[in-house]
Formats: C-alpha cells, sequence, structure tokens
C-alpha cells in the first residue's frame, strides 16, 4: 500500500496570468503546501524536525503541463513519497480535474539542511518510519541537474531583490516563488504557455540580496541564470513552452 495524500482546491482567479494560464507558482504553491500537511501527518514535519534542529527543503523541482488547468474548477492535488537516499527524499505530485483528466505532474527532490549552519543534513539520520513507499509508481525517478548554464549572454536580462513577502520560516525565498522570477524576466506573450518548467536551487536566495537573471533562448527552450552580488548561482532553470 503506498503511502499518499490528496487535497481538492478551487483555483483562484489570482492563480492565473493575463492569458488565463495557470501561473507555475500557483502549481508550486499547492503542491507545497500539501507536502507540508502530508509531512506532518508522517511525523516528519517542520516542529519534528526543528527538535534535530533540520528542516526540510527543496534542491530541485520539475513539473510537467499536461493540460491548463481552467479557472473556477476543483482540481484534486495528490502527492506520494519515494524511498529516501542517504540525503535526498523524492515526492511526486499528480493534479487532476473533476473528470480524473491529468493536467499536471511534478517530482520534487526535497532535503534536510541543518538549521544553524545551512548545511545538508543526512535524511536517513533523521527519518526512522517504516511506511511502504512505492517507487514504482515515479513519475520521474530522480530530475537531472540542469547543466545547460553556459554561454550566457553579458548583460542581465532582470534583476529582482528578494523582499519580505517572498522569505518564508526558513528565513531565506521560497521555493514556490523563484518561478515569479524567471517568469517576471521571460515576460511571456499571449503564446508563451509553458510546458515543463524545473529549477535547480543552488544557494539560499536571501532578503535584500539582488539577483540577476541570465536567459538564453534555443529553439523553444529557455536557460535561466540567477547570480547574486558575489557571482554565485543562486538557481537556474529551464523551461520548454509549447
Amino acid at each position: 500500500m503506498t503511502i499518499e495524500m490528496e487535497h481538492d482546491h478551487r483555483l483562484r482567479w489570482m492563480d492565473f496570468d493575463r492569458y488565463g494560464r495557470m501561473q507555475p507558482t500557483a502549481m508550486l504553491d499547492l503542491f507545497q503546501e500539501l507536502a507540508i500537511t502530508h509531512a506532518e501527518e508522517l511525523g516528519i514535519g517542520r516542529d519534528a524536525m526543528l527538535e534535530n534542529n533540520v528542516v526540510w527543503v527543496v534542491v530541485r523541482t520539475k513539473l510537467e503541463v499536461v493540460r491548463e488547468p481552467k479557472f473556477g474548477s476543483v482540481v484534486t492535488v495528490r502527492t506520494w513519497p519515494h524511498s529516501l537516499s542517504r540525503f535526498s527524499f523524492i515526492r511526486d505530485f499528480a493534479m487532476r480535474d473533476e473528470e480524473g483528466n491529468l493536467l499536471v505532474k511534478a517530482t520534487q527532490e526535497w532535503v534536510l539542511m541543518d538549521f544553524g549552519s545551512r548545511k545538508f543534513a543526512s535524511a536517513k539520520d533523521a527519518y526512522h518510519g517504516e511506511h511502504d513507499f512505492d517507487d514504482a509508481r515515479a513519475f520521474e525517478s530522480k530530475p537531472r541537474k540542469i547543466s545547460d548554464i553556459d554561454d550566457m549572454p553579458e548583460e542581465p536580462s532582470y534583476t529582482v531583490v528578494p523582499s519580505f513577502t517572498d522569505i518564508d520560516v526558513n528565513g531565506h525565498v521560497n521555493n514556490a516563488m523563484y518561478a515569479n522570477y524567471v517568469v517576471n524576466a521571460l515576460n511571456p506573450g499571449p503564446e508563451g504557455a509553458i510546458r515543463t518548467l524545473q529549477i535547480d536551487y543552488r544557494h539560499e536566495a536571501l532578503p535584500g540580496v539582488p539577483l540577476d537573471l541570465y536567459l538564453r533562448e534555443d529553439e523553444g527552450r529557455i536557460v535561466a541564470k540567477a547570480l547574486n552580488p558575489e557571482g554565485g548561482i543562486a538557481f537556474v532553470c529551464a523551461i520548454e513552452l509549447r
């Protein structure tokens, strides 16, 4: 028996962009909320992890829009985790309409971060549950690292300064908010529907620390790289358009 959780949600006006497409940030926000609730049920939620001075953070997200969700519709969001490796925890998500049609699917890689040192900690040392995780049901065993981030333009396409409303209880930019940065830099038109989006989170983005985003487009695939003032890579993103 697979351990999973699902929740019904009515999509709101603010979940959609000016062209009636559901915002990637809105999708990621729904997935994040369900993952947090599920972690609490499994006994590995934030309060339980903080007893060991660690918290869950996302290091990689990949989603695919199979069908465009519709404003005002009720969707069912489901999540289920897979077996732990030494340092990470793969979790899948599915969003379906009222007829059961798959709208969006996603895979995330979660790790534990020491709340004090901000370094990664061992997931297996912190989790001792005996739940039956069904790896055969994975959409994707583990999203591959985005590697083609060279040959970017010399000048940034967009600069953003993370502000108060971007920051979550872990003191850094919430993982769902990064999609807003990339979409704002891309500024897509009516034909710019996103089919797939992947974000690799490399270093914490912190409040008040500006990020310069560099974009490159090759035959419908857009690669974005965000640099902090020290020249370090905060995150990279790859988008495929329809």
